[in-house]
């Protein structure tokens, strides 16, 4: 088989099997409740007022707008995450291209494209309707024209490209401001000489996404970013943001295994002590322990091929910048405000596997086990899926009766798509929304309210640690109501109360 052949095959081997790994089960898991933020944003009004709505929205106005026409086609959640499907796909080839510019190495390129194939966190994406599986592909095309620049093989158009995919990624999703920054420090680090033209190539594409940037800012209170403040000038991106030292491992963790391996999310949310780890230190260890060695044997690749400046220039500079914003109490630290690193993790791991020696390829074969085992438990363990609204929303449509009342505690945006909007539900809903319960008075208020007038009430409790605690919540329901019968769902329970006015 000749060399093109090979690498024909092996593109077409790992399109094949990372297309199936997407598409697999893709409508399975139920819309949660950053999902149908998105769809909200892309559907919410029409018109003049779809047009002046691409506005509000942090990430930029791409996602919405291809969701906007997408979703006039269908809205099954198959069809609404195909739209995230193809461009995580598209991606898959452009992994191996960049890791095999970086460690010019044509095998370091064979091995990140099956690891991004096949890794829990790309799968996640790819089946999550939000913005992160383009901004994924914007990011390390662009990553891949870069490297060209700073190897003196670029073109006019090489810039041009260059420019238009910074532009797209801007417009898609906030954290590509990551890669901008990051860029300009190689830049300015490196190739001095670049640097004007840099900077307008940089100028043009800040301009395009402007007037995002300024609402954001503006939003914000953008003095937040520079003076302390002993209360919020603006609005925090997400409530209760802040940032702990110990959320820095868990970047490279989800990276190689995604949100599916070791404590399931909902577990730590509500008891993070190292007794609730114990059951899962096997996995925990063998795990941190793979990647840490895969990652320094990539680290020493990059060492050998000249790469190391690069690598962490353009790994830290992202990793600081999010750090800041969190302990600025403006965005919380999440490893998907960090996919801007992710097609470097990749290469660093297929590196490892060329030059790492036998005890890295261990370590790398480790990696790719676990990861197997998390897709399974992504596909298949009720622990590890999203919060399941439509059960819930499904047990209300055929035990609920006209005369009820629905109080939803936070995820209130899932539960009406599938019980009012979709499935046409006759009770009343009312939303408890947790700014709303920071005390007993208030809580007891949203009781009042559901129970005036309706023989029975049904409380639908999610993500109830980012309101109050379980019990607290039920002890005021209990002070009216008297408890008929539970239920439980992944991320959800729904009990059904007998009202005052029963």
């Amino acid at each position: 088989m000749t060399e093109q052949r090979t690498r024909l095959v092996w593109l077409l081997g790992c399109l094949g099997l990372g297309t199936a790994l997407r598409l697999y089960r893709l409508g399975h898991q139920p819309l949660w409740i950053d999902e149908l933020i998105s769809l909200q944003l892309a559907t919410w009004a029409q018109g003049a007022e779809f047009w002046r709505g691409l506005l509000i929205d942090i990430h930029g106005p791409f996602n919405s707008l291809l969701l906007h026409g997408w979703a006039r086609l269908g809205q099954s959640e198959s069809w609404l995450r195909l739209l995230y499907v193809i461009p995580a796909v598209a991606t898959i080839p452009l992994f191996g291209r960049f890791a095999e510019d970086l460690f010019r190495s044509e095998r370091v390129g064979r091995v990140a494209m099956l690891a991004g194939a096949v890794a829990p966190f790309h799968v996640w994406y790819a089946q999550e309707i939000r913005s992160y599986a383009w901004a994924m592909l914007w990011i390390t095309a662009a990553l891949v024209l870069f490297l060209r620049i700073l190897d003196d093989r670029a073109t006019r158009r090489t810039w041009l490209g260059l420019g238009v995919l910074l532009a797209l990624g801007l417009l898609t999703n906030f954290s590509a401001v990551f890669l901008v920054i990051a860029l300009s420090v190689v830049v300015a680090a490196t190739r001095r000489r670049l640097l004007g033209r840099w900077i307008l190539l940089v100028g043009a594409a800040g301009l395009v996404f402007l007037p995002w940037f300024v609402d954001w800012y503006q939003r914000i209170g953008g003095e937040r970013l520079f003076v302390e403040a002993p209360s919020p000038v603006g609005m925090p991106l997400r409530e209760d943001s802040g940032f702990s030292p110990l959320e820095i491992p868990y970047v490279p963790w989800s990276f190689a295994f995604g949100y599916s391996l070791g404590p399931p999310l909902r577990d730590l949310h509500l008891d993070r002590s190292v007794e609730a780890l114990m059951p899962y230190l096997p996995v925990l260890l063998v795990g941190a322990l793979a990647i840490t060695m895969s990652v320094i044997a990539g680290l020493r690749a990059a060492a050998a091929r000249g790469r190391l400046t690069l690598v962490l220039a353009y790994s830290l500079v992202p990793l600081a910048l999010a750090i800041f914003l969190a302990s600025r109490e403006i965005k919380t630290f999440h490893p998907r405000y960090l996919v801007v690193l992710f097609p470097v993790f990749l290469a660093l791991l297929a590196a490892a596997w060329e030059r790492g020696g036998r005890t890295a390829r261990v370590a790398l074969g480790a990696v790719f086990l676990l990861a197997l085992v998390s897709l399974g438990q992504n596909y298949w363990d009720p622990a590890y899926a999203k919060e399941d609204s439509r059960a819930a929303a499904s047990l209300i449509l055929e035990e609920g009766r006209p005369d009820d009342t629905v109080v939803v505690i936070y995820s209130f945006r899932p539960f009406r798509w599938y019980y009012a909007d979709r499935g046409h539900g006759p009770a009343r809903l009312l939303h408890a929304h947790k700014r709303f319960l920071r005390t007993d008075d208030e809580l007891r208020a949203h009781v009042a309210e559901a129970s005036d007038g309706s023989p029975r009430v049904w409380l639908v409790l999610s993500r109830w640690w980012d309101v109050a605690p379980e019990e607290r919540i039920r002890r005021i329901f209990e002070e009216s109501l008297t408890e008929e019968q539970r239920w439980s769902f992944p991320g959800v329970k729904v009990t059904l109360y007998e009202g005052s006015a029963a």
